[in-house]
C-alpha cells in the first residue's frame, strides 16, 4: 500500500521568502551571514510546527491504516490555519494513491441535503413542519400502516417511531430499490410509536420524504437534490449515485463476501437513487456545501436555526449535534457509514472550524456492510480535532 501525504496550508514557502526577499532589497551588497548555514536547515528551523489537532488526525488516519482501511482522507479548516491530508490508496487494483478531491461515497450525509430540500418547501409555504405526511401523500398508508398521523417534522428528525428498513437489507440484497419499495421493506416490521416518539433512527423517514419531494416538484429525488443544494454553490464532484455522467475519481471501499473474497463497493446498486445514502461527494466539497448551510446560502436564518432544534438532543432535522467545549456551543453536521465507506463533516456554529473525513474502511464480512462503531471513532476524533482547534 502506497502513503499519501500531509499539507499544512502555511507553507514552508514563506519561511523560503523570508530569506529571500531581504537579500534583493536595496541597491548595495547584503552582508555575509554571521553563520554558514544550509537552506534546508534554515528552512526547517523556521518551519511552523504540525498544530495538536493535525498530530491527532494523523495518529488516527494512521490507525485506521494499520486496521485495514485502504484510504482516508481529512481536510481541516479553521482560525488557526487549514490542514489535509490523504494516505492510502484509491484502488487496491492499480494502488494509485489516494487524492484529496477523490469522490466518496458520503452515506447517510445525503439526509442533510433531503432536509435542505424538505426546508425550502417549507419556505415556499407548500407544506409546514406540522403537516400529517398523509396530507400530501395520501397513498402513503397503502403501502405502510402508520399508527395515525405522520407530519413531516418526525420524519425529518426520526422521531415518527418508523421502522428502518435497512433491518431487513440481508434479505433485500445489493439491489437498487424505489422509494416505495425501501417503505415496503419496513412495512412487516413493529413501529416504535407514532409521532412525537423518542428519536429512533430510521431510514425509512427519508423515503418518504423522497416521495413527497418528488411529488411536490414534479422531479426525481436527483434533480431535487441538484437544484437545492448542487447547482447553487457549484459543486463538481457532488452528485446522487444513479446519475449520469458518473463519478469522475472514486475512492472504492470493500467488503468481504460469505465466501471470502473481497467484493469492491464503489457504486453499489443499493445506494443508487437512496435518499439515505446515494450521495457521492468529496472531502473538500462536504466542507464547502457545510459552510454554505451554516452561513445561510442555502436557507434562511430562521430556518437553518429550525434544523439545529431541538435544544439537547442529538439529531435537529437532517444534521447531528455534537459539544464544542471551545465556544460552549455546538457543531452540526453528518455521520455516514454504508458497506466499505465512512464519511463526516462537521462545523462549528458561528463557522470558524470544520473538518470533513472519509474513510474507506477494512473489509468486513458483514453481509451488509453497515457498522456503527466507525462512526462512533470517527466522530470522536472529529470534535476532539476541532476541540483542539480553538
Amino acid at each position: 500500500m502506497q502513503a499519501g501525504r500531509s499539507t499544512l496550508f502555511r507553507s514552508v514557502a514563506a519561511a523560503v521568502a523570508a530569506l529571500v526577499i531581504p537579500a534583493v532589497a536595496g541597491c548595495t551588497g547584503a552582508p555575509e551571514p554571521p553563520d554558514a548555514q544550509s537552506p534546508t536547515a534554515a528552512i526547517t528551523a523556521t518551519a511552523p510546527p504540525v498544530p495538536a489537532y493535525a498530530a491527532a488526525l494523523e495518529k488516527y488516519s494512521a490507525d485506521m491504516l494499520a486496521g485495514g482501511a485502504t484510504a482516508v482522507v481529512i481536510e481541516v479548516k479553521s482560525r488557526v490555519g487549514g490542514w489535509s491530508s490523504a494516505d492510502g490508496v484509491r484502488s487496491l487494483e492499480t494502488n494509485e494513491p489516494v487524492q484529496l478531491t477523490d469522490q466518496t461515497h458520503a452515506g447517510d450525509i445525503t439526509m442533510t441535503m433531503v432536509a435542505v430540500s424538505v426546508m425550502k418547501l417549507v419556505e415556499e409555504g407548500k407544506i409546514q413542519l406540522d403537516d400529517p405526511v398523509q396530507k400530501h401523500l395520501p397513498d402513503f398508508e397503502s403501502i405502510i400502516k402508520p399508527p395515525g398521523p405522520i407530519t413531516i417534522g418526525s420524519l425529518l428528525s426520526h422521531r415518527s417511531g418508523m421502522p428502518d428498513y435497512r433491518v431487513s437489507l440481508v434479505e433485500v440484497g445489493n439491489r437498487r430499490s424505489t422509494h416505495e419499495e425501501r417503505i415496503s421493506y419496513a412495512a412487516a416490521l413493529p413501529w416504535t410509536g407514532g409521532s412525537g416518539s423518542l428519536f429512533s433512527f430510521s431510514t425509512t423517514n427519508y423515503s418518504v420524504l423522497a416521495l413527497l419531494l418528488e411529488k411536490l416538484r414534479g422531479q426525481n429525488l436527483s434533480a431535487v437534490i441538484r437544484a437545492d443544494n448542487v447547482e447553487p454553490l457549484g459543486l463538481q464532484d457532488t452528485l446522487l449515485a444513479g446519475d449520469e455522467p458518473g463519478p469522475r475519481q472514486m475512492i472504492h471501499g470493500y467488503t468481504n463476501t460469505a465466501s471470502g473474497e473481497l467484493e469492491d463497493n464503489a457504486l453499489a446498486p443499493i445506494h443508487s437513487g437512496s435518499p439515505d445514502s446515494g450521495v457521492i461527494s468529496t472531502v473538500p466539497e462536504l466542507n464547502t456545501y457545510f459552510a454554505a448551510l451554516q452561513k445561510g446560502a442555502l436557507l434562511t436564518a430562521q430556518s437553518v436555526a429550525e434544523m439545529h432544534h431541538p435544544k439537547f438532543q442529538t439529531y435537529g432535522l437532517g444534521v447531528v449535534r455534537h459539544y464544542d467545549s471551545c465556544s460552549n456551543n455546538d457543531y452540526y453536521g453528518h455521520v455516514g457509514v454504508v458497506r466499505g465507506y465512512a464519511a463526516l463533516a462537521l462545523i462549528s456554529a458561528d463557522g470558524s472550524r470544520q473538518i470533513a473525513m472519509a474513510v474507506a474502511r477494512a473489509p468486513m464480512p458483514h453481509p451488509v456492510g453497515l457498522g456503527e462503531w466507525e462512526s462512533y471513532e470517527m466522530e470522536e476524533a472529529a470534535v476532539a480535532a476541532l476541540n483542539q482547534a480553538c
